[in-house]
């Protein structure tokens, strides 16, 4: 988020300063899958879905642009999206979300269980059916936030690692810096960009229950040929591929605070789910594993926008969506600062609906 805000900003002209106590991306965004598919996770959420579709499309514009100004490739592929169905009531669910979707003109092709195992060979023979959303897709979030990193750096924006952030400074209603370990930094415009941290910085108008950490736990493995094209939701879990055979599965949500580390519970369910998903993954050998906090909020929607603090801009909460509401975030963000008037989108995810709950 910090570094999508900070490269918006800067190409607009804006002097930027990014803060960051370690690495930018060190936490939740490098350890995401990167699975741009808002029609499976918003199918019954009209807002969210228009929200993930609008940012999924900028997310291919800005593949295209960091691929012709640095040459990095980022890993966007418009690879498709599968939810399979094991059980009658999942196929029943299956072909309501599929009419929900053509509701909000979203493509949604339901599979019979032949064409399932003719398209994805590797899935489970026992599945009966499948929903199809071929517009969604993938990303690579190391590739992304490294070239994302590059193009800020390029317009000018200055980062400092090792900065930690111990308040936000404010008289009155209106911002006037951070304060960090040794030394107040000025400044007239700041994006608190902390993820799961966010509402531990002192200075902001929420509570700790206002965005919380979701540890999810995640397994990798490689095979060869790669083992499905698409990326494929089902028995509560998802596995996603990647075009050189790496095998990402996910993932757990588990509200335990800031307890860091796999579980050996943990580490089953993430295995079970995509065993049960592809079986032939039960031979595989684990390469790596980890786990990461996702920032939840109460609503599930992320929180975008200014405070009633002027000058003071929120940008986290994003959940299970950070990657892919990265784009959008940083125009809403932009749009915020330049005074634009907000859209009905920007006002849902304004920050303030939670202030006034508070009040």
């Amino acid at each position: 988020m910090g570094c999508s805000v900070a490269y918006r900003l800067a190409k607009d002209g804006a002097r930027v300063t990014v803060l960051e106590r370690s690495i930018p991306g060190a936490e939740a965004s490098s350890a995401a899958a990167g699975i741009l598919g808002p029609a499976v996770e918003s199918f019954d959420d009209a807002l969210a879905l228009q929200l993930g579709r609008r940012s999924r499309e900028l997310h291919a514009t800005l593949a295209e642009e960091l691929d012709e100004q640095f040459g990095i490739d980022v890993g966007f592929r418009r690879c498709g999206v599968l939810k399979v169905a094991f059980g009658e009531a999942e196929l029943a669910e299956l072909d309501e979300q599929a009419e929900r979707l053509r509701v909000q003109g979203v493509r949604a092709d339901r599979w019979s269980a032949e064409t399932l195992v003719r398209e994805e060979p590797a899935c489970n023979r026992e599945a009966l059916g499948a929903l199809s959303i071929p517009e969604d897709g993938q990303v690579e979030p190391k590739k992304l936030l490294s070239a994302v990193a590059l193009g800020a750096e390029r317009e000018g924006v200055t980062f400092r690692t090792g900065s930690t952030v111990r308040a936000v400074n404010a008289t009155g209603r209106r911002v006037r810096g951070v304060q960090l370990t040794d030394e107040a930094l000025d400044g007239d415009r700041v994006v608190v960009a902390a993820g799961s941290w966010t509402t531990l910085i002192p200075g902001l108008p929420y509570d700790t229950e206002t965005i919380f950490p979701v540890r999810g736990q995640m397994v990798t493995t490689q095979t060869r040929p790669p083992l499905f094209r698409r990326v494929v939701f089902g028995a509560g879990g998802y596995v996603v591929t990647r075009p050189d055979g790496r095998v990402l599965c996910g993932s757990t949500m588990e509200r335990v605070g800031f307890q860091r580390g796999t579980t050996f519970g943990g580490m089953a369910d993430v295995i079970g789910k995509a065993t049960r998903i592809a079986p032939s993954l039960s031979t595989a050998s684990i390469e790596s594993h980890w786990s990461s906090f996702r920032p939840g909020t109460p609503d599930g929607l992320p929180l975008v926008g200014e405070t009633h603090i002027e000058g003071l801009f929120v940008a986290s909460g994003h959940y299970r969506n950070g990657i892919l509401l990265a784009p959008l975030t940083a125009e809403l963000v932009a749009a915020a600062m330049s005074g634009e008037v907000a859209s009905r989108e920007a006002q849902a995810l304004s920050p303030r609906r939670f202030e006034e709950q508070g009040a």
